[in-house]
């Protein structure tokens, strides 16, 4: 090839990869635009190398991604010292100021520097001097002129209402026309300048005006007028720009100024309408400001929103409530108020339903407010189980309508219902303690309360419909996922849903049956002069029977679960509380046994004892065993270790049984003195029995188990048994004792003998 060839061949290749080159660079131009934030720097387009020199690539690509030193400290220390000395300097400035001159006039009030007329004089000079220069430097300074004019309007409003107030140097009509047109011209201004820190210095600042100047004289429609104004300026303007904080500041404020005046200078008969007046006044106020929002913006409701709107709510409820119940007469009204809360909620409700689709979920979070204030009606104008059965069922429907409709508000509002309907059930069976043992209820001839036939059987049923039903829902349904705080609320609610059903529906019908037993036991008072004789019988067939009850509890319980809901954790918690329920029968019940049993052998002039202080004891068995095979199916499916544990607590279980009853026959037998003898041999026989039944399926621990009773029936025979034994009587014992240790002993070496290979066997 010749070389003019190799040389075009040359600047050919050249001008391809100066191409490729320029392309690379314009495609890293486009991503430095992209990474801005990143601040690389941008390197200079490089110019295409001598044509003998190898042209690299690389060198441009690589360099433009080595970031620049970082200059954001120092920019980011001047925008905090621009932000401290522009924006938030003047605001502390212009606060201290307004305090300071407060303050100098209070100063000048109390001196008497100066006469009133000119205190006011001078009020307004200063005022309308602030103004006007908030005014002049508005086109240059507008955050600055903000800030004075804030502070100019707040003296305004400050010189004013003294002028009325204090002084009387204007009307009431004057004083409110004036305050109208400054709260006007703040509106005004605030939307010029579009500062919120104009509405928070200068109309929220008027807040503290009639407390900064209060004399004490009790104008308190002035006071609540007033504020009226006030609020009507700072919710046009909240709701004219979007400044929520604002709308929150005026909410908090306001309500903080009423509950003010009620806890120091409230008297019912006097100032009742005035009270419900401005606290009407007050929630409409801010009630239809938040609608009014949501309306025109179309948002969903949030947290936030839902807060508020109830605390709008319940602070005006509480507030009328506490002062028409404060009120000679005001009992006949509370009822008639809390419905007013309903109907103007349902009015709002009837309202918006016209735009369901548009605020679908204010709709229903108002209705929701009905249903709410109408649940505060039935306790105010109702009483007792109307209380608890009216929630009930409304947490029901609420409930409902949460899932099925798919608006977790609902939902959310009937968990609150849950807790009252329990709490109403629980205050109203602490009203049944008194009819349970009231003596002069039961003593009465005729007793129309009877068990199982009364309202508050049917309350408790109740409100256990209301657990098992919402539980059944919730299996049907799922929650609405996109709601955290159902997300959070849900899993737990599928606890306690199932435990509250149980729970209500045992504690109902365990009152029922103590109610019967309380019955038969104070109708059978005898009267003799001032003494009156009863039949305890019935407390002890009480107790037993309280058992008995719990322990068909329990079993039917475990026999529904086992059969249709297969819940492992609920198996778990009937086997413990089973084994629970066990020991307060070896407790308790074998006492109140042992009573019933002696009280069948006593001769008695006032009452007959019968066959039952007998038979029951067999009764109780058969509940015992029942609830020893329930745990007993548990505990073979969990751990060896408790599986080992139930069956020794079994042993133990029959082992006391069997002692009761041994005492009970030789009670019954009438022989005396035998119970030390006869328990010692028992014993001794039953910790044979576990030896051998050790041996035989190869349980050690029921091995050491036999030891250990074998060990504390010769502890109780030696330092108990034998100090007042007959000597015929020791000998029998240590015979039958020595005889089964014996036995024992043989047993073990067999199985010694049985297990070791002789020496034949190993040769």
């Amino acid at each position: 090839m010749s070389d003019p060839q190799k040389l075009d061949e040359l600047l050919q290749k050249l001008q391809a990869a100066e191409m490729r080159q320029q392309q690379l660079m314009f495609d890293l131009k486009e991503l430095r635009k992209q990474l801005q934030t990143f601040q690389f720097k941008e390197q200079p387009e490089v110019k295409p190398a001598e044509p003998t020199v190898p042209i690299v690539v690389a060198e441009p690509l690589v360099t433009p991604t080595t970031p620049t030193p970082k200059p954001a400290k120092p920019k980011e220390k001047k925008a905090w010292e621009d932000f401290i000395g522009t924006n938030l300097l003047n605001k502390i400035g212009i606060a201290v100021l307004v305090i300071g001159i407060s303050f100098g006039v209070k100063y000048a009030i109390d001196h008497q520097m100066l006469n009133p007329l000119t205190r006011i004089i001078l009020g307004y000079v200063a005022g309308g001097t602030l103004l006007g220069l908030a005014l002049k430097l508005k086109k240059n300074y507008a955050a600055f002129s903000a800030v004075l004019l804030s502070g100019a309007m707040a003296s305004l409003y400050f010189i004013t209402y003294a002028a009325y107030d204090f002084y009387q140097f204007i009307p009431q009509v004057v004083a409110f026309v004036l305050m109208v047109l400054f709260t006007a011209f703040t509106v005004f201004a605030a939307l010029q300048y579009k500062q919120q820190v104009i509405a928070i210095i200068g109309l929220v600042g008027a807040y503290a005006v009639p407390f900064l100047l209060s004399d004490g004289s009790g104008r308190v429609v002035v006071m609540l007028s007033y504020v009226t104004i006030i609020n009507s300026g700072i919710l046009f303007i909240s709701f004219k720009q979007d400044w929520r904080g604002l709308f929150r500041l005026a909410f908090v404020l306001t309500w903080l100024i009423m509950f003010a005046w009620l806890i120091t200078d409230y008297r019912p008969d006097k100032h009742l309408w005035i009270s419900l007046t401005f606290a009407l006044i007050f929630f409409i106020q801010f009630y239809l400001a938040f609608l009014i929002s949501k309306l025109s913006s179309q948002q969903k409701l949030k947290i936030g929103d839902i807060a508020l709107i109830l605390s709008n709510s319940f602070i005006f409820y509480g507030l009328g409530y506490a002062s028409i119940s404060d009120h000679t007469n005001g009992e006949f009204f509370l009822g008639l108020f809390t419905a007013f809360n309903a109907i103007t909620h349902f009015v709002v409700c009837l309202v918006l339903y016209y735009k369901l689709r548009q605020v679908r979920d204010v709709f229903y979070f108002v209705a929701g407010m009905v249903l709410t204030f109408l649940t505060l009606a039935v306790p105010v104008q109702l009483e007792g189980n109307w209380v608890t059965a009216i929630w009930a069922l409304e947490a029901v429907l609420l409930f409902w309508i949460g899932r099925h409709k798919k608006f977790p508000v609902y939902e959310i509002l009937s968990y609150p219902l849950i807790v009252l309907a329990v709490l109403s059930l629980l205050h109203d069976w602490s009203e049944l303690t008194f009819i349970y043992n009231d003596y002069y209820y039961y003593s009465d001839s005729e007793v129309t309360f009877g068990p199982f036939i009364n309202v508050y059987f049917l309350t408790g049923l109740l409100v256990a419909f209301m657990f098992g039903a919402i539980y059944r829902l919730s299996l049907k349904t799922a929650p609405d996922q996109s709601n955290k705080w159902l997300n959070l609320i849900a899993p737990v609610m599928n606890y306690l849903l199932p435990a509250g059903f149980l729970f209500i529906l045992y504690t109902t019908i365990l009152k029922e049956v103590s109610l019967y037993f309380n019955q038969q036991y104070y109708l059978t008072a005898i009267k003799q002069e001032d003494v009156s004789q009863y039949n305890y019988d019935w407390l002890s067939f009480k107790s037993i029977w309280l058992m008995n009850y719990s322990a068909a509890f329990l079993l039917i319980t475990g026999f529904t679960n086992m059969r249709f809901f297969k819940n492992q954790l609920l198996n778990r918690f009937l086997a413990g509380s089973a084994a629970i329920l066990i020991c307060v029968y070896l407790i308790g019940g074998l006492e109140a046994l042992e009573d019933l049993r002696d009280a069948y052998l006593q001769t008695d002039a006032w009452f007959v004892h019968g066959f039952w202080n007998v038979a029951i004891r067999y009764i109780c068995y058969i509940f015992i065993g029942g609830l020893l095979y329930q745990a007993y199916t548990v505990a073979r499916q969990l751990a060896p270790s408790i599986a080992k544990s139930e069956r020794l607590f079994f042993h133990f279980t029959i082992l006391t049984l069997l002692s009761s009853e041994l005492l009970s026959w030789l009670a019954l037998s009438g022989v005396e003195d035998g119970s030390r003898l006869a328990l010692s041999i028992l014993w001794g026989a039953y910790a044979l029995y576990l030896i051998v039944w050790g041996l035989a399926k190869d349980f050690a621990f029921l091995r050491m188990g036999g030891i250990v009773l074998f060990g504390i029936t010769l502890a109780k025979l030696f330092l108990y048994d034998l100090t007042d034994m007959s000597t015929i009587a020791k000998t029998i014992v240590l015979m039958v004792l020595g005889a089964l240790l014996l036995i024992a002993s043989f047993i073990y070496n067999k199985r010694k003998k049985n297990q070791t290979p002789t020496d034949e066997t190993q040769a």
